[in-house]
Protein backbone atom coordinates (compact mmCIF):
# COMPACT_ATOMS: atom_id res chain seq x y z
CA UNK A 1 0.00 0.00 0.00
CA UNK A 2 2.93 2.53 1.09
CA UNK A 3 4.45 1.82 -2.76
CA UNK A 4 1.41 2.65 -4.16
CA UNK A 5 0.70 5.93 -2.29
CA UNK A 6 4.13 7.03 -3.11
CA UNK A 7 3.33 5.95 -6.81
CA UNK A 8 0.31 7.86 -6.88
CA UNK A 9 2.07 10.90 -5.10
CA UNK A 10 4.73 10.80 -8.05
CA UNK A 11 1.98 10.45 -10.97
CA UNK A 12 0.39 13.53 -9.40
CA UNK A 13 3.70 15.83 -9.34
CA UNK A 14 4.10 14.83 -13.16
CA UNK A 15 0.34 15.92 -14.10
CA UNK A 16 1.08 18.86 -12.59
CA UNK A 17 4.35 20.01 -14.17
CA UNK A 18 4.09 20.12 -17.83
CA UNK A 19 5.99 21.23 -20.44
CA UNK A 20 4.97 24.29 -22.51
CA UNK A 21 1.29 23.89 -24.66
CA UNK A 22 1.27 21.74 -27.50
CA UNK A 23 -0.16 22.62 -31.02
CA UNK A 24 0.98 20.45 -33.60
CA UNK A 25 3.95 18.32 -34.29
CA UNK A 26 5.42 16.05 -36.88
CA UNK A 27 4.19 12.55 -37.11
CA UNK A 28 6.69 11.33 -39.19
CA UNK A 29 7.78 8.72 -36.51
CA UNK A 30 5.08 5.71 -35.94
CA UNK A 31 3.67 6.40 -32.63
CA UNK A 32 3.97 2.61 -31.51
CA UNK A 33 8.37 3.05 -31.80
CA UNK A 34 8.19 5.33 -28.50
CA UNK A 35 6.81 2.63 -26.34
CA UNK A 36 7.51 -1.15 -25.83
CA UNK A 37 4.44 -2.30 -25.92
CA UNK A 38 1.87 -2.63 -28.85
CA UNK A 39 0.01 0.87 -29.26
CA UNK A 40 -3.04 0.19 -31.41
CA UNK A 41 -6.45 1.60 -32.97
CA UNK A 42 -9.72 -0.02 -33.64
CA UNK A 43 -10.01 0.19 -38.00
CA UNK A 44 -12.91 0.55 -39.81
CA UNK A 45 -13.41 -1.64 -43.23
CA UNK A 46 -15.71 0.86 -44.39
CA UNK A 47 -12.69 3.32 -43.98
CA UNK A 48 -9.76 1.31 -44.71
CA UNK A 49 -8.29 0.44 -48.63
CA UNK A 50 -10.11 3.55 -49.89
CA UNK A 51 -6.57 5.08 -50.57
CA UNK A 52 -6.48 7.91 -47.76
CA UNK A 53 -4.65 9.09 -45.36
CA UNK A 54 -6.54 7.02 -43.02
CA UNK A 55 -5.06 3.76 -44.97
CA UNK A 56 -1.30 5.53 -43.92
CA UNK A 57 -1.97 6.31 -40.22
CA UNK A 58 -3.84 2.70 -39.79
CA UNK A 59 -0.29 1.54 -41.22
CA UNK A 60 2.09 3.61 -40.26
CA UNK A 61 1.27 4.64 -36.78
CA UNK A 62 0.50 1.42 -34.71
CA UNK A 63 1.52 -2.09 -34.86
CA UNK A 64 -1.89 -3.62 -33.40
CA UNK A 65 -5.37 -3.66 -34.37
CA UNK A 66 -8.78 -4.19 -33.25
CA UNK A 67 -11.83 -4.47 -35.51
CA UNK A 68 -14.40 -2.28 -34.66
CA UNK A 69 -17.46 -3.76 -35.88
CA UNK A 70 -16.34 -6.65 -38.48
CA UNK A 71 -15.55 -9.54 -35.90
CA UNK A 72 -19.21 -9.04 -34.21
CA UNK A 73 -21.96 -11.65 -34.27
CA UNK A 74 -23.91 -9.32 -36.45
CA UNK A 75 -21.07 -9.48 -39.10
CA UNK A 76 -20.04 -12.46 -38.92
CA UNK A 77 -22.80 -14.83 -38.30
CA UNK A 78 -25.53 -13.72 -39.76
CA UNK A 79 -27.98 -16.69 -40.15
CA UNK A 80 -27.96 -19.82 -39.06
CA UNK A 81 -24.95 -21.69 -40.00
CA UNK A 82 -24.09 -19.27 -42.19
CA UNK A 83 -20.85 -17.01 -41.63
CA UNK A 84 -19.50 -14.15 -43.57
CA UNK A 85 -15.54 -13.58 -43.40
CA UNK A 86 -14.93 -11.25 -46.12
CA UNK A 87 -14.32 -8.18 -44.41
CA UNK A 88 -12.91 -10.00 -41.20
CA UNK A 89 -9.93 -11.61 -43.12
CA UNK A 90 -9.39 -8.86 -45.18
CA UNK A 91 -8.18 -7.05 -42.10
CA UNK A 92 -6.36 -10.35 -40.97
CA UNK A 93 -4.30 -9.37 -44.05
CA UNK A 94 -4.00 -6.11 -43.52
CA UNK A 95 -3.00 -6.45 -40.13
CA UNK A 96 -0.70 -9.17 -41.42
CA UNK A 97 0.67 -7.28 -44.17
CA UNK A 98 1.62 -4.20 -42.13
CA UNK A 99 3.31 -6.88 -39.47
CA UNK A 100 0.48 -5.76 -36.88
CA UNK A 101 -0.73 -8.04 -34.25
CA UNK A 102 -4.71 -8.18 -34.34
CA UNK A 103 -6.88 -8.64 -31.65
CA UNK A 104 -10.14 -10.11 -32.00
CA UNK A 105 -13.07 -8.13 -30.59
CA UNK A 106 -15.68 -9.56 -29.88
CA UNK A 107 -17.09 -13.74 -29.56
CA UNK A 108 -20.00 -12.74 -26.51
CA UNK A 109 -21.87 -9.27 -26.19
CA UNK A 110 -25.39 -8.70 -25.76
CA UNK A 111 -25.91 -6.19 -28.45
CA UNK A 112 -25.01 -5.98 -32.28
CA UNK A 113 -26.19 -9.51 -32.44
CA UNK A 114 -27.85 -10.82 -35.68
CA UNK A 115 -31.60 -10.99 -35.76
CA UNK A 116 -32.10 -14.73 -36.13
CA UNK A 117 -30.33 -14.78 -32.90
CA UNK A 118 -32.74 -12.79 -30.75
CA UNK A 119 -35.18 -14.46 -32.26
CA UNK A 120 -33.79 -18.28 -31.95
CA UNK A 121 -36.53 -20.39 -30.06
CA UNK A 122 -34.48 -23.57 -29.24
CA UNK A 123 -34.31 -25.47 -26.26
CA UNK A 124 -31.48 -25.15 -23.50
CA UNK A 125 -29.28 -27.70 -25.64
CA UNK A 126 -29.75 -25.79 -28.95
CA UNK A 127 -28.90 -22.73 -27.13
CA UNK A 128 -25.93 -24.34 -25.83
CA UNK A 129 -24.88 -25.47 -29.48
CA UNK A 130 -25.45 -22.43 -30.71
CA UNK A 131 -23.38 -20.51 -28.48
CA UNK A 132 -20.51 -23.10 -28.83
CA UNK A 133 -20.62 -22.87 -32.47
CA UNK A 134 -20.26 -19.65 -32.46
CA UNK A 135 -17.22 -19.11 -30.41
CA UNK A 136 -15.18 -22.29 -31.58
CA UNK A 137 -15.94 -21.40 -35.51
CA UNK A 138 -14.83 -18.20 -35.25
CA UNK A 139 -11.81 -18.89 -33.07
CA UNK A 140 -10.82 -21.50 -34.97
CA UNK A 141 -11.08 -19.30 -38.47
CA UNK A 142 -8.64 -16.96 -37.14
CA UNK A 143 -6.56 -19.61 -35.29
CA UNK A 144 -2.68 -18.20 -35.64
CA UNK A 145 -3.70 -15.05 -37.08
CA UNK A 146 -5.45 -12.98 -33.92
CA UNK A 147 -2.87 -12.73 -30.77
CA UNK A 148 -5.99 -12.41 -27.77
CA UNK A 149 -9.29 -12.19 -28.29
CA UNK A 150 -12.10 -9.93 -26.12
CA UNK A 151 -13.81 -13.09 -25.18
CA UNK A 152 -17.19 -11.72 -23.57
CA UNK A 153 -17.94 -7.75 -23.28
CA UNK A 154 -19.63 -5.85 -20.89
CA UNK A 155 -21.46 -8.56 -18.49
CA UNK A 156 -21.60 -6.64 -15.63
CA UNK A 157 -24.31 -3.84 -14.83
CA UNK A 158 -22.67 -0.62 -12.55
CA UNK A 159 -24.23 -2.44 -9.44
CA UNK A 160 -21.17 -5.14 -9.95
CA UNK A 161 -24.72 -8.01 -10.75
CA UNK A 162 -24.34 -9.67 -13.63
CA UNK A 163 -26.68 -8.35 -16.52
CA UNK A 164 -29.52 -10.31 -18.16
CA UNK A 165 -28.13 -10.71 -21.25
CA UNK A 166 -30.17 -13.71 -23.73
CA UNK A 167 -26.94 -15.35 -23.12
CA UNK A 168 -27.46 -15.62 -19.27
CA UNK A 169 -31.08 -15.96 -19.70
CA UNK A 170 -30.83 -19.07 -21.46
CA UNK A 171 -27.42 -20.69 -20.60
CA UNK A 172 -27.29 -19.05 -16.95
CA UNK A 173 -24.81 -17.13 -14.91
CA UNK A 174 -22.23 -20.15 -16.04
CA UNK A 175 -21.88 -18.50 -19.81
CA UNK A 176 -19.37 -16.88 -18.68
CA UNK A 177 -16.81 -19.29 -18.09
CA UNK A 178 -18.39 -22.00 -21.08
CA UNK A 179 -17.34 -19.22 -23.32
CA UNK A 180 -13.71 -19.06 -22.08
CA UNK A 181 -13.20 -22.35 -22.10
CA UNK A 182 -14.83 -22.97 -25.65
CA UNK A 183 -12.52 -20.66 -26.81
CA UNK A 184 -9.44 -22.07 -25.25
CA UNK A 185 -10.20 -25.42 -26.95
CA UNK A 186 -10.75 -23.94 -30.15
CA UNK A 187 -7.10 -21.90 -29.87
CA UNK A 188 -4.79 -22.55 -26.76
CA UNK A 189 -2.29 -20.44 -27.88
CA UNK A 190 -4.67 -17.43 -27.89
CA UNK A 191 -4.96 -15.11 -24.59
CA UNK A 192 -8.43 -14.45 -23.94
CA UNK A 193 -9.52 -11.37 -22.02
CA UNK A 194 -12.75 -9.97 -20.32
CA UNK A 195 -13.55 -6.57 -21.69
CA UNK A 196 -15.91 -3.69 -19.62
CA UNK A 197 -16.44 -0.64 -19.41
CA UNK A 198 -16.22 1.88 -16.08
CA UNK A 199 -13.89 0.11 -14.13
CA UNK A 200 -12.05 3.49 -13.93
CA UNK A 201 -14.45 4.83 -12.43
CA UNK A 202 -16.94 2.75 -10.66
CA UNK A 203 -15.00 1.23 -8.06
CA UNK A 204 -18.44 -1.19 -6.98
CA UNK A 205 -18.66 -2.73 -10.79
CA UNK A 206 -14.48 -2.75 -10.25
CA UNK A 207 -14.59 -4.94 -7.17
CA UNK A 208 -17.25 -7.26 -9.00
CA UNK A 209 -15.16 -8.10 -11.66
CA UNK A 210 -11.95 -8.33 -10.23
CA UNK A 211 -13.31 -10.85 -7.74
CA UNK A 212 -15.11 -12.91 -10.36
CA UNK A 213 -11.58 -13.13 -12.33
CA UNK A 214 -10.38 -13.89 -8.95
CA UNK A 215 -12.81 -16.81 -8.83
CA UNK A 216 -12.48 -17.97 -12.51
CA UNK A 217 -8.68 -18.31 -12.07
CA UNK A 218 -9.00 -20.58 -9.10
CA UNK A 219 -11.20 -22.42 -10.84
CA UNK A 220 -8.59 -23.06 -14.01
CA UNK A 221 -10.82 -21.04 -16.17
CA UNK A 222 -8.15 -20.12 -19.08
CA UNK A 223 -8.71 -16.07 -18.39
CA UNK A 224 -5.58 -14.17 -19.27
CA UNK A 225 -6.36 -10.46 -19.43
CA UNK A 226 -8.47 -7.70 -18.20
CA UNK A 227 -9.61 -5.05 -21.07
CA UNK A 228 -10.50 -2.00 -19.63
CA UNK A 229 -12.26 0.21 -21.96
CA UNK A 230 -11.21 3.82 -21.04
CA UNK A 231 -13.98 5.46 -22.68
CA UNK A 232 -13.05 8.71 -20.46
CA UNK A 233 -13.45 12.50 -20.94
CA UNK A 234 -11.51 16.08 -19.78
CA UNK A 235 -13.80 15.96 -17.29
CA UNK A 236 -14.03 12.02 -15.72
CA UNK A 237 -12.38 10.21 -14.05
CA UNK A 238 -10.09 12.35 -11.88
CA UNK A 239 -6.51 11.15 -12.06
CA UNK A 240 -6.73 9.76 -8.70
CA UNK A 241 -9.31 7.47 -9.74
CA UNK A 242 -7.51 6.21 -12.82
CA UNK A 243 -4.19 5.51 -10.77
CA UNK A 244 -6.44 3.97 -7.87
CA UNK A 245 -8.12 1.51 -10.36
CA UNK A 246 -4.83 0.45 -12.02
CA UNK A 247 -3.16 -0.17 -9.11
CA UNK A 248 -6.14 -2.40 -7.91
CA UNK A 249 -6.04 -4.26 -11.48
CA UNK A 250 -2.69 -4.46 -10.59
CA UNK A 251 -2.65 -6.72 -8.42
CA UNK A 252 -4.45 -9.44 -10.25
CA UNK A 253 -1.31 -10.78 -12.48
CA UNK A 254 -3.47 -10.58 -15.45
CA UNK A 255 -2.31 -8.73 -18.50
CA UNK A 256 -3.80 -5.59 -18.72
CA UNK A 257 -5.11 -3.86 -22.03
CA UNK A 258 -6.35 -0.26 -22.09
CA UNK A 259 -8.30 -1.67 -24.78
CA UNK A 260 -11.19 0.97 -25.86
CA UNK A 261 -8.87 4.68 -25.48
CA UNK A 262 -11.08 7.90 -26.13
CA UNK A 263 -10.77 11.55 -24.48
CA UNK A 264 -13.99 13.28 -25.13
CA UNK A 265 -13.64 16.90 -24.68
CA UNK A 266 -17.70 18.00 -24.76
CA UNK A 267 -19.38 15.17 -22.19
CA UNK A 268 -21.95 17.41 -21.95
CA UNK A 269 -22.95 17.80 -25.03
CA UNK A 270 -22.64 21.63 -25.80
CA UNK A 271 -21.99 23.43 -28.51
CA UNK A 272 -18.14 23.38 -28.38
CA UNK A 273 -14.82 24.56 -30.54
CA UNK A 274 -11.89 22.25 -30.17
CA UNK A 275 -9.57 24.95 -29.27
CA UNK A 276 -6.47 25.15 -27.58
CA UNK A 277 -7.43 25.01 -23.85
CA UNK A 278 -10.19 22.07 -24.70
CA UNK A 279 -7.14 19.86 -26.60
CA UNK A 280 -4.77 20.67 -23.78
CA UNK A 281 -6.59 19.59 -20.99
CA UNK A 282 -7.13 16.11 -23.79
CA UNK A 283 -3.33 15.75 -24.02
CA UNK A 284 -2.76 15.97 -20.48
CA UNK A 285 -5.69 13.32 -19.01
CA UNK A 286 -4.32 10.97 -22.09
CA UNK A 287 -0.51 11.43 -20.80
CA UNK A 288 -1.76 10.62 -17.61
CA UNK A 289 -3.34 7.64 -18.46
CA UNK A 290 -0.51 6.40 -20.35
CA UNK A 291 2.53 7.28 -18.17
CA UNK A 292 0.28 5.68 -15.19
CA UNK A 293 0.14 2.24 -18.04
CA UNK A 294 4.02 2.55 -18.41
CA UNK A 295 4.22 2.18 -14.20
CA UNK A 296 2.56 -1.30 -14.54
CA UNK A 297 4.86 -4.60 -14.66
CA UNK A 298 6.06 -5.16 -17.87
CA UNK A 299 4.40 -8.54 -18.21
CA UNK A 300 0.97 -7.11 -17.63
CA UNK A 301 1.17 -4.43 -20.35
CA UNK A 302 -0.39 -5.87 -22.95
CA UNK A 303 -0.60 -2.47 -25.00
CA UNK A 304 -2.85 0.67 -25.96
CA UNK A 305 -5.56 0.89 -28.12
CA UNK A 306 -7.30 3.72 -29.40
CA UNK A 307 -11.06 3.48 -30.48
CA UNK A 308 -10.65 5.25 -33.85
CA UNK A 309 -7.97 7.07 -35.87
CA UNK A 310 -9.37 10.30 -36.58
CA UNK A 311 -12.23 12.80 -35.25
CA UNK A 312 -14.02 12.30 -38.34
CA UNK A 313 -14.49 8.72 -37.76
CA UNK A 314 -15.56 8.72 -33.46
CA UNK A 315 -18.50 6.09 -32.60
CA UNK A 316 -19.40 9.23 -30.00
CA UNK A 317 -20.17 11.47 -32.94
CA UNK A 318 -22.71 8.98 -34.54
CA UNK A 319 -23.95 7.39 -30.59
CA UNK A 320 -24.77 10.26 -28.79
CA UNK A 321 -25.05 12.52 -31.87
CA UNK A 322 -22.86 15.32 -30.78
CA UNK A 323 -20.30 17.33 -31.60
CA UNK A 324 -16.87 15.65 -30.24
CA UNK A 325 -13.17 15.23 -30.89
CA UNK A 326 -12.09 12.75 -28.68
CA UNK A 327 -9.20 10.84 -30.74
CA UNK A 328 -5.18 11.58 -31.56
CA UNK A 329 -5.87 13.25 -35.15
CA UNK A 330 -8.38 15.92 -36.05
CA UNK A 331 -10.69 15.68 -39.01
CA UNK A 332 -8.31 16.03 -41.57
CA UNK A 333 -5.69 13.28 -40.23
CA UNK A 334 -3.73 16.25 -38.88
CA UNK A 335 -2.26 15.18 -35.52
CA UNK A 336 -3.41 16.77 -32.13
CA UNK A 337 -1.99 17.77 -28.55
CA UNK A 338 -3.27 13.98 -27.65
CA UNK A 339 -0.28 12.83 -30.28
CA UNK A 340 2.02 15.21 -29.96
CA UNK A 341 2.06 14.70 -26.22
CA UNK A 342 2.74 10.67 -26.74
CA UNK A 343 5.44 10.90 -28.91
CA UNK A 344 7.76 12.70 -27.28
Amino acid sequence: MLRFCLLLLTLVGLAACQKEPLTQCDAAQPLHGYYPFPVGAAISMIELGRGTAYDELARRQFNSVTPENCFKPSYLHPGPGQYYWAEADALADFSQASNQRLHGHVLIWHQQLPGWMWAFAGSPADWEALFKDHIQTVVRHFRGRVAGWDVVNEAFEADGTLRSTIWKQHLGATYLEKAFRYAHEADPEALLFYNDYDLDSNPVKRRAVLSWLRTMRQRGVPVHGLGLQMHISILNPENTQIAEALGEVQQTGLKIHLSEIDVAVNPLGKAVTPNRELLQRQADKLAFLVRTYQELPRDQQYGITFWGISDQNTWIRRYFQRDDYPLLFDDNYQPKPAYCILAR
